[in-house]
């Protein structure tokens, strides 16, 4: 196949995003498939506005890029990451007698995740997406990345049947490919028997369910004085004296950055219970982690979560409100074979997560949905 694969977020393997999207690219290229990859950086006009009206940039770029490419070279799959791919599945749904797929391989809907976010801010949990005057709601028009195009790839099967529900597309062309481990996080060596300490790691933002996690943690902290609260990735800036009473402020360490992978196993591996409550993921990748480095994790349902076996494979929160993270993390530290087993169960669970069979997954679906189409426009 001949894929060219477009991209909604920097091409930075440390990232996210990039992670995913690089992998899934050196996969193909490795079953000896073509794939011209682009990030941002190669189609973004205006880059000088640097974060300015980005989506709508975007929007417009990959148009651009596309049809700049389909003039040059012919095309198998136009896969585009991102919502905002709108406007190029928009148009290139509609050229009479195509003969390339165009596919949705999506990190995360953006069409649930704006809706979550407005549901959410609706309760007090965190504020509005669109509380700026310039911020409008643009889920109306990244609908039609979804719905404009042949087929739709997910990173989990929680966001493949919001999909199905929202009927962008039948449910056999809307294929969920968990996303994978890189190979240092599978079969690792772990001692399960820890310490009391609480890990969260990620961003200090709204959706991640820091109001929760102010409350609840806090009420932890003050009855067990021996526990300790890591927290891993909130950045320089972050004080946790703003968030946090003073009277448990010895038990809570902050770890800005980790720039090393294997720095951040040691760090999972200092863990006994790793808190992700969050209020949208489209997947989750930090759980996948932590599980993969011996630590009970209790996590909200949503994305892989959602999948995920409550009170085998982890604890998971049905309802995003105090004090359902208090009691969940307080049954763990205090009923240790219950932490211990919910431990080993999920990272028997991870072992699976590897890029090798996501890969395989990736190229057999859109070779049978390439062969599909073709055989349907002759």
């Amino acid at each position: 196949m001949n894929v060219l694969s477009i991209s909604n977020c920097p091409l930075i393997e440390s990232q996210g995003s990039g992670y995913v999207v690089l992998n899934f690219c050196r996969g193909l290229r490795d079953r000896n498939h073509e794939v011209d990859l682009f990030g941002p950086e190669s189609y973004e006009p205006l880059q000088f506005l640097k974060g300015r009206a980005t989506s709508y940039r975007q929007a417009i770029g990959m148009l651009f890029l596309t049809l700049r490419q389909l003039a040059i070279k012919k095309y198998d799959i136009i896969e585009f990451y991102g919502g905002e791919s709108w406007l190029a599945a928009s148009i290139l749904s509609k050229i009479p007698n195509r003969d390339f797929l165009v596919v949705s391989h999506s990190n995360g809907l953006e069409t649930r995740y704006f809706n979550t976010l407005v549901k959410y801010s609706e309760t007090g949990l965190m504020e509005s997406p669109f509380k700026k005057w310039y911020q409008l709601d643009q889920t109306a028009l990244f609908k039609n990345a979804f719905t404009q195009v042949d087929g739709i790839v997910t990173v989990s099967e929680d966001e493949r049947q919001y999909a199905i529900a929202c009927k962008y597309k039948d449910g056999c062309h809307i294929v969920a490919i968990n996303n994978s481990l890189s190979d240092d996080y599978i079969d690792l060596n772990i001692d399960f028997y820890r310490k009391p300490v609480i890990g969260y790691c990620g961003s200090w933002i709204s959706r991640k369910g820091i109001q929760l996690i102010r409350s609840d943690i806090s009420q932890l902290l003050s009855e067990f004085p021996q526990c300790l609260f890591k927290l891993i990735g909130v950045g320089e800036n972050f004080r946790k004296e703003d968030y946090f009473p003073a009277s448990v402020s010895g038990q809570i360490e902050i770890i800005p950055f980790v720039y090393k992978k294997e720095d951040l196993q040691k760090i999972y591996q200092s863990l006994s219970v790793l808190i992700v409550p969050s209020i949208y993921e489209s997947f989750g990748l930090v759980t996948a982690e932590a599980m993969a480095c011996g630590c009970a994790v209790v996590v909200s349902k949503i994305g892989w979560g959602a999948s995920i076996t409550n009170r085998e494979e982890a604890l998971i929160i049905e309802k995003l409100t105090s004090p359902e993270l208090y009691q969940a993390v307080k049954e763990l530290l205090l009923d240790e074979p219950l932490r211990i087993k919910i431990a080993q169960a999920g990272y028997q669970l991870v072992q699976n997560l590897r890029w090798n069979t996501a890969v395989d997954k990736l190229e057999n679906t859109y070779l049978k949905w390439l062969e599909e189409f073709r055989q349907e426009r002759r």
